[in-house]
């Protein structure tokens, strides 16, 4: 387990390095994380725990372009920047343990020509929890059912420019790990920090120029349509722990008319297992068509470069009649963009603050 999530470091590590040749000014910060876990649920009550880590994050502005000018005012530009993140945690408690977590980060930069900047970041990817549940020896820790947890972060920062390439950050950050209950239990840590530490500008001075703020033009624009598949898989319940699998088709209709922003809206057609059976494992005696769900979704993606951050919001407009579900549902993840016409891309689909399960798949743009 620790070599394979070695291996998703060493990867995220190469993908930041690779990030260098295409993007022009870049930063190197650290930061000291202090602050608390949150409880959420009458699960996470007794995990209750002061929470201290450290961060690194590595951050790449897109390249500037003046045919593509988004700042806001004479006085004020906002900058699209993305990267990669390193994250250790103290969970508090010896059942919960210590999470080591990598991803990629999204976000952007609010500046003057003064010395202070207004940063967000958005940050998702992987986790390793060292602790999990375990009925006999760790059964307060309700939270985390798996070692390798996806990880989810979002940070706002104000930061000082102290020197030309040096700077201070101060600011606050809400970490969420859970396994979209690819294994039970599932219910999650959420801890609530602030941040406080340096950056470093090692490849050239930083630029408040206004000549400066203009984003880099990219040609990913093509033909208005979509279809995708994806593939998830989850544990039924924690009294039937098996894996079972749940497919998604979808059809949409984007609207693009910036290289920032994408805007779409289609239906989802879901296929999916659990249907089949109850918590225990007894069959439902359910026909096939009982087992699909179709919704109509709407959704946005900021896009930075060849990289989207995704959020969806759809509504049912068929479900088995046996669902629990709610009838709204909410997604976010991460597009990138292969070719013109090919997508990969990743999506986690919940209902409110309860993850339902993580997708994986592709789209065809024509």
């Amino acid at each position: 387990m620790h070599k394979e999530f070695s291996k998703h470091i060493g990867l995220s590590l190469l993908l930041i390095g690779i990030c260098n040749f295409a993007y022009s000014q870049y930063s190197l910060s650290m930061q000291y994380l202090t602050g608390e876990m949150l409880p959420h649920s009458e699960y996470t009550k007794p995990l209750k725990a002061s929470v201290v880590g450290v961060q690194i994050d590595a951050l790449w502005k897109l390249r500037l372009d003046q045919n593509s000018k988004i700042s806001t005012s004479s006085n004020v530009a906002y900058s699209p920047k993305i990267g990669g993140s390193v994250i250790f945690l103290n969970n508090g408690l010896s059942v919960t343990g210590y999470q080591l977590g990598v991803g990629v980060t999204m976000g952007a930069e609010i500046s003057t020509k003064h010395e202070w900047l207004l940063n967000w970041y958005f940050t998702h990817g992987l986790s390793f929890v060292s602790e999990k549940y375990d009925t006999f020896t760790k059964p307060i820790n309700f939270a985390i059912g798996s070692h390798i947890n996806f990880l989810a972060q979002l940070k706002i920062e104000a930061q000082y420019n102290v020197l030309p390439n040096f700077s201070i950050a101060i600011g606050a950050n809400l970490t969420h790990v859970s396994n979209a209950n690819f294994a039970k239990p599932n219910v999650g840590l959420n801890s609530i920090h602030a941040n406080i530490g340096v950056v470093y500008f090692p490849n050239e001075v930083y630029n408040t120029e206004r000549s400066s703020f203009y984003l880099h033009k990219r040609r990913y624009f093509t033909s208005p349509w979509a279809i995708g598949m994806r593939y998830a898989i989850r544990e039924h319940t924690l009294e039937y722990p098996t894996s079972l699998s749940a497919v998604v088709t979808d059809i949409q209709y984007r609207i693009q008319k910036s290289a920032n922003h994408v805007w779409d809206i289609g239906l989802d057609l879901f296929s999916d297992d659990n249907y089949k059976f109850d918590k225990y494992g007894n069959s439902n005696d359910i026909a096939y068509l009982d087992q699909w769900e179709l919704g109509l979704k709407f959704g946005h993606q900021y896009v930075f470069g060849r990289v989207g951050f995704r959020t969806d919001l759809g509504m049912y407009l068929f479900r088995p009649i046996i669902s629990e579900k709610p009838a709204f549902y909410n997604c976010i993840g991460i597009d990138y963009r292969i070719s013109q016409n090919w997508v990969a891309r990743t999506r986690l689909k919940a209902h409110l603050n309860k993850a339902d399960y993580m997708e994986f798949g592709l789209s065809y743009l024509w």
